[in-house]
């Protein structure tokens, strides 16, 4: 996670972690484990937060269109080499570019 232009910080999660990103700070998840991982992202809606729909529609954009989400193909360099790093550390391949075609998600079969 980074505020924008800053350092980026790296946070190794493991069951039962917590990690809290500042307010306005990047951040993305990765599993670099054997095993599949879920994780519970809390935030609009909240108690705390009260947005209106149209403010989450934009948060929910491409940052490059104005919004708030750092979409997979425009993972920062660093980032990525972090994760393939971690896969291979680990004996894992990454499995991303077969749910992305030509930019767009792709739900896979089970």
């Amino acid at each position: 996670m980074w505020p924008d232009g800053g350092k980026k910080l790296r946070f190794d999660w493991k069951p039962g972690s917590i990690v809290v990103p500042p307010e306005m700070w990047w951040h993305q998840h990765f599993n670099a484990g054997k095993i599949p991982a879920r994780y519970l992202a809390l935030r609009w809606g909240s108690q705390k937060h009260h947005y209106h729909m149209a403010q989450n529609e934009e948060m929910l954009k491409d940052q490059r269109e104005g919004g708030h989400q750092i979409e997979y193909k425009n993972e920062d360099p660093e980032v990525r080499q972090w994760f393939e790093d971690a896969l291979a550390a680990e004996g894992v391949q990454s499995q991303m570019d077969g749910y992305f075609k030509q930019n767009q998600y792709v739900i896979p079969e089970r």
